[in-house]
């Protein structure tokens, strides 16, 4: 009886080894070099370029990004991408460089390119950097037409896992025989706060000067909720809602201040690998004004050139189109104004 007994437990012993080697051989995490050689242990972190994995046969070490072809995790990463994109689940390979990471109940599953991979793993205040995008274009025309223009925009985003602020700042120019025809202004500052992963709530301000629309300056300020329904490498769409106070202040017609609803959405989209679409919309209709009410809506086209990792960013070509429209324009100003635009990107 006693030889049974002991026999018994030594398979269950026996079987719980195995188990659990089986279980820490499941779990491993694997890398897949260029020259084939394949590695197994443990992903710790990526930074700076450089992954550090840990093995039990030749400890922690450290491997060149660009020598990794595929990263196989069954332990969920946390993958920042330099579009500022925080993403986190297990990690498989698809096609070349490319990889998938795992859906979540706050979104699908992902699939990333590995070359925007800006680091895995790090703290949420480490990620916590500065992103956006610097683009500038012009144009001369001499002849029987004499004409030059040029056009600035700026934007920068510092995102963590509870806030968000947003700074942009356009200008726009444009001469005809030595004539000024278009000088314009155009500011943002914005704060978002997540109370949850999608619902947020925000305050604002935007700044608008142009004398071709009779705005000295145009200034709207106020707080209001917001819902994110995508934020993903190939999507994101929000929308928001709100109060803002309102001071027109015109060079000829006369000056309007008071307040207004805020409405509005974001939408980003990557048709193809190599163009993307952009659309921002916000609605102002003010209360108690006769029904006055402001709308502008900025799109653009985007079409990437390439990647400099020295500088950390990418260039790229941008086509982008504003409408201006105001319900109630001074005699003699129409209530749309159309800009096109066109020029170099680059983003960081």
């Amino acid at each position: 009886m006693g030889n049974k007994v002991n026999k018994v437990l030594g398979m269950v012993f026996i079987s719980l080894i195995f188990f659990f080697l089986m279980v820490e051989g499941a779990i491993a995490d694997k890398v897949i070099l260029e020259n084939g050689d394949t590695l197994t242990g443990t992903i710790e972190k990526m930074k700076d370029g450089k992954l550090t994995f840990k093995t039990d046969y030749a400890g922690t070490i450290e491997i060149q990004m660009g020598k990794v072809k595929k990263i196989i995790s069954d332990n969920p990463l946390t993958v920042h991408l330099t579009s500022g994109e925080i993403l986190t689940g297990k990690v498989r390979p698809v096609e070349e460089g490319k990889l998938v990471v795992e859906p979540s109940p706050e979104r699908g599953a992902t699939t990333v390119e590995m070359q925007k991979i800006a680091s895995i793993n790090l703290p949420l205040k480490v990620l916590s950097k500065w992103h956006g995008s610097v683009a500038a274009g012009g144009y001369i025309q001499s002849g029987n037409i004499e004409r030059a223009g040029a056009s600035f925009s700026a934007e920068a985003l510092r995102k963590t896992g509870s806030d968000r602020i947003k700074l942009r700042y356009i200008f726009n120019y444009a001469e005809d025989h030595d004539e000024v025809t278009t000088r314009n202004h155009y500011g943002e500052v914005k704060y978002d706060y997540f109370f949850t992963k999608k619902f947020y709530g925000f305050v604002g301000t935007e700044l608008l000067n142009d004398k071709f629309n009779d705005t000295k300056l145009k200034t709207f300020v106020g707080p209001g909720i917001g819902y994110q329904l995508w934020d993903d490498p190939v999507k994101s769409l929000l929308f928001e809602a709100g109060l803002s106070y309102f001071n027109w202040d015109r060079y000829e017609g006369l000056d309007e201040d008071g307040i207004s609803g805020r409405f509005g959405f974001d939408f980003k989209y990557n048709i193809f690998k190599w163009l993307t679409f952009t659309n921002r919309y916000v609605l102002y209709p003010t209360i108690g004004k006769g029904g006055i009410f402001f709308w502008r809506n900025e799109a653009a086209l985007n079409i990437p050139l390439g990647e400099i990792p020295s500088l950390g960013g990418r260039w790229s070509l941008r086509f982008g189109n504003i409408i201006d429209y105001n319900s109630h324009p001074a005699p003699d100003f129409k209530r749309t104004d159309i800009q096109w635009t066109g020029g170099l990107q680059f983003s960081f």
